[in-house]
């Protein structure tokens, strides 16, 4: 019997693509990070600690996806919530500290966007993720009517 991470290959296919997109554009940031070496702000070093963790944990759920692990949809959706956690950290900075959210029109419409996206692939995550309906019989109970 094959190995199953979700119910159809469709969303499989769908996660590992995005996996994939994830990996190789965190990793960029880390080089682009580790490159420039700007490391002035307390705020500098959480991106580049929250960069940094995100780029491996989405190679562990990569590694896992390809081996089609099941705590694979696990690793995944930490990092997607560690995502949620960076962009939501970022534009709290941008409407507190900064004070330069809502200059332009398009801020209060294109904030929701990326909310809108990672609960989409969270519930993609979890909706069809597979879910193996074995019950393990004791020995006992083999050939005995329920």
């Amino acid at each position: 019997m094959k190995r199953k991470v979700f119910k159809y290959k469709f969303v499989y296919w769908i996660i590992l693509l995005l996996n994939i997109t994830i990996s190789i554009s965190f990793l960029v940031g880390v080089n682009n990070r580790i490159e420039t070496k700007d490391f002035d702000s307390i705020l500098d070093i959480f991106s580049f600690t929250a960069i940094t963790l995100i780029s491996i944990l989405s190679l562990i759920s990569l590694v896992m996806l390809i081996i089609k692990n099941k705590n694979s949809t696990i690793v995944f959706s930490v990092v997607v919530l560690l995502i949620l956690l960076i962009i939501s950290v970022f534009l709290i900075y941008s409407i507190f500290v900064v004070k330069d959210f809502g200059e332009n029109k398009a801020d209060f419409y294109t904030a929701p966007i990326p909310y809108l996206i990672i609960f989409g692939v969270l519930f993609l995550i979890h909706k069809y993720k597979s879910i193996d309906k074995f019950e393990y019989l004791e020995i006992d109970e083999i050939g005995k009517p329920n």
